[in-house]
């Protein structure tokens, strides 16, 4: 792949395309989160990720994607959700399969956390990831998408189908389950 995508501009001489790499270097990092957070496992979460990027790179080379590189991460976003959710209906037995092996490597994380050369920073992401997967879908989606993504209520409406006031709602009460669990799990009863 290019390290530039061409967009207009740059197809017509006027001025130089955005810096591929430099934006995902940027956003990369928080669009793998949420890619994490939709699919059963990293494996798919990097490949609905990867099917979300070459589309953004297919639409603004072909000239479809009329928006400027500000909008990309929106874009890209929705690829994801959809792309997740076309895999998880195409592929369940995977997926059930993936997470029953996911699950046993978590309890033997569990039972001998010792024997783990995690570093804390690690290990308060994984909490974070569990508190995610734990909660209703719809409140761990929007958490993700607005601390994570930095995306706005209406950013999030949109790309959800959803009122923003609903969003907005959705979130506050998600923080407060969010902050909840994450103390019981990075501060469990002796």
């Amino acid at each position: 792949m290019d390290s530039e995508i061409p967009t207009e501009s740059s197809r017509e001489g006027t001025g130089r395309a955005p810096d591929w790499e430099d934006w995902l270097a940027v956003h990369g990092d928080r669009l793998l989160l949420y890619a994490r957070q939709r699919t059963a496992c990293e494996a798919d979460a990097e490949d609905v990720l990867q099917s979300a990027l070459l589309k953004l790179v297919h639409v603004v080379r072909s000239g479809e994607f009329r928006k400027g590189p500000e909008e990309w991460k929106a874009f890209v976003i929705s690829c994801i959700r959809n792309a997740a959710i076309d895999l998880s209906r195409a592929r369940d037995r995977r997926r059930n399969t993936a997470q029953a092996a996911a699950a046993e490597q978590e309890r033997v994380y569990e039972s001998a956390p010792w024997l783990s050369s995690r570093s804390d920073a690690e290990h308060r992401r994984r909490c974070i990831e569990r508190v995610l997967r734990r909660m209703r879908a719809d409140y761990a989606e929007v958490v993700t998408l607005h601390v994570w993504q930095g995306l706005s209520f209406r950013a999030i409406g949109q790309i959800t189908g959803e009122n923003p006031a609903t969003v907005a709602t959705r979130y506050r009460a998600a923080l407060r389950i969010f902050r909840q669990q994450l103390d019981e799990e990075l501060n469990p009863p002796s």
